[in-house]
């Protein structure tokens, strides 16, 4: 008896939870709209880019801390490290203090235009690629790219440049 009893709760807490559960999603809003056009990742991109912050994950280090060290950078009486990318996908590097990470300019573009991961910056002797910390629209004013650096195909750093637009 104890046996049919567990069993018939059991059956009638599966029944009420279902039904439960079938009336909550059956009392969702219907999804109308369109989003829209997808914004021109290229365009986002276009314009100059100032140098705000600077940062450094050492990812060998077992607290993982991020370290700032803008102040390599910046220092309040240089001009920051600007980057000028244009809309014929050529780009140039303005540096006065600072390791130059971008080379001295040349040409510009994405792994995919569509979907990017990667900034892929093309030198006359090299081809250096960023991790994108976000999509760039052409209205958004600020811009965070992500430059790792490996060791024997292990990752060892990831430095964040953090950019505000000035144009």
């Amino acid at each position: 008896m104890m046996l049919q009893s567990t069993r018939f709760n059991t059956a009638l807490t599966l029944l009420v939870c279902s039904t439960l559960l079938f009336a909550l999603n059956s009392c969702k809003p219907e999804v109308t709209g369109a989003l829209g056009e997808p914004f021109d990742k290229v365009e986002g991109m276009i314009g100059t880019w100032e140098l705000q912050a600077f940062t450094q994950q050492d990812l060998n280090s077992p607290i993982k801390e991020t370290r700032d060290l803008s102040d390599f950078f910046l220092d309040g009486i240089a001009t920051p490290l600007q980057i000028t990318f244009d809309a014929n996908r050529n780009y140039s590097v303005a540096i006065e203090l600072g390791k130059n990470y971008f080379g001295e300019g040349g040409t510009w573009g994405f792994d995919d235009d569509l979907y990017p991961s990667y900034l892929q910056l093309y030198t006359v002797s090299d081809t250096l690629q960023y991790n994108l910390g976000g999509m760039v629209r052409s209205f958004d004013q600020s811009m965070r790219i992500e430059y790792r650096r490996d060791c024997n195909d292990a990752p060892t750093n990831i430095y964040t440049f953090e950019f505000n637009r000035i144009n």
